[in-house]
C-alpha cells in the first residue's frame, strides 16, 4: 500500500524481530526508515544497556544509523539513557490522559527537546486531547481522523499516526482478541488506511519518515 502511493514511513522494530527476520528489515530499510522499539517489547527495555544494545543490533543488520526510538506501549522512556545511547529523537509520548495507560494530558503537542532528545508526540486534538492512533482510528473512523489531521497540519505542521503490522493480517481473528479488533482487521483496516492516505495526498500532505521531517524542519 505504501509503495502504491509512494508514501514513506518509519518502522519501529524490536531487535529480536530484526534478528529473526533480517531480510524483511533490510528490505524495509531500502525505502523507509528503521527505528528501535527495544530488545523484545518487554518492561525490561527501559534499562539503558538494553536500549543501547537494541540500537546496535539493528544497525548491524541494516548497515545504517538508527536515530529514533519508541518505547513499548508508549511508556515514557528514560531520555537521558536515549541520549547516552546515541539516539536523536523519541516518539513515545502520547499527550493525553488514558486511565491505566498515559498521564500526559499537559505534555506539549509540538516537537520539543527532552534532555537532549527531540520528542515527537503522537498527534491529538487540541484542548480535549483525543488521540490519533490505531485504536481511535478503528473506533471513530475516517472522518474523525481527517479532522484531527487537518487541525494538526494547520497548527503543528505535522501529524504523527501509527499502526501495528498485525492489524493488517487476516489471521488476527483466529486469536483471542477484543471484538473491536476482530471486526476491523485485515483487508478492512487496509481499506480504511488506503482511503486515509489517498485523502491526505489530495490535501497536499506528504508522508515521510521522522528523520526526514526533522531534518527538513531544520530541527536536526
Amino acid at each position: 500500500l505504501l509503495k502504491k502511493y509512494e508514501a514513506r514511513a518509519t518502522f519501529f522494530v524490536t531487535a529480536s524481530f530484526s534478528l529473526r527476520y533480517p531480510k524483511v528489515i533490510r528490505e524495509l530499510s531500502r525505502s523507509h526508515e528503521i527505528a528501535a522499539h527495544g530488545l523484545d517489547h518487554s518492561d525490561k527495555d527501559f534499562n539503558g544497556a538494553r536500549v543501547a544494545k537494541s540500537k546496535k543490533i539493528i544497525e548491524g543488520i541494516i548497515k545504517k544509523e538508527v536515530k529514533g526510538f519508541r518505547s513499548q506501549r508508549l511508556k515514557e522512556p528514560n531520555f537521558g539513557s536515549l541520549k547516552r545511547s546515541g539516539f536523536l529523537y523519541d516518539s513515545s509520548i502520547c499527550p493525553t490522559y488514558l486511565p491505566g495507560r498515559y498521564q500526559h494530558y499537559f505534555e506539549k503537542r509540538e516537537v520539543n527537546l527532552r534532555k537532549g532528545i527531540l520528542n515527537v508526540p503522537i498527534s491529538t486534538f487540541p484542548i480535549i486531547r483525543m488521540p490519533l492512533y490505531w485504536l481511535f482510528f478503528r473506533f471513530f473512523g475516517i472522518i474523525y481522523s481527517k479532522i484531527i489531521t487537518s487541525l494538526c497540519m494547520r497548527y503543528l505542521g505535522f501529524t504523527n499516526i501509527f499502526f501495528h503490522p498485525w492489524e493488517f493480517s487476516e489471521e488476527v481473528s483466529e486469536y483471542k482478541t477484543p471484538f473491536y479488533i476482530k471486526n476491523v482487521s485485515g483487508k478492512e483496516i487496509l481499506r480504511k488506511l488506503e482511503k486515509y492516505i489517498s485523502w491526505c495526498q489530495k490535501e497536499g500532505f506528504k508522508f515521510t519518515t521522522f528523520s526526514e521531517f526533522l531534518e527538513k524542519g531544520k530541527v536536526i
